[in-house]
């Protein structure tokens, strides 16, 4: 078995699906839950943030399939956390194919 089928943490992805805005066009708003077996890696810290400040934490997911986007909500570790951008796809064969998103939490 892949280390991309059996990560160690468990997230729940909520991907974005088109609403109706009540003005007769559409939105981004969340879908269905999807929860997945992923690996999550610190990506980015930043140290250099002024006294009193909250510093800022970036992760990577990487999950065999992610379905996630630029609106998407992932819930991990007890946190709320918003993709940053487009997730990544990774193809080249069955064996490696695979996601990678970043991740940063929200509010």
């Amino acid at each position: 078995m892949s280390l991309l089928d059996s990560g160690p943490d468990r997230v729940t992805v909520y991907p974005t699906v088109e609403v109706d805005d009540g003005y007769g066009g559409t939105k981004p708003g969340p879908g269905a839950p999807v929860t997945l077996r992923a690996r999550v890696l610190p990506a980015i810290t930043d140290e250099s943030g002024e006294a009193g400040y909250l510093t800022g934490t970036e992760y990577r997911v990487y999950a065999r399939s992610l379905p996630a986007g630029p609106w998407s909500r992932v819930e991990w570790a007890g946190e709320v956390w918003a993709v940053v951008g487009e997730p990544q796809r990774f193809g080249g064969g069955r064996r490696l194919a695979h996601d990678v998103a970043t991740i940063r939490k929200r509010g």
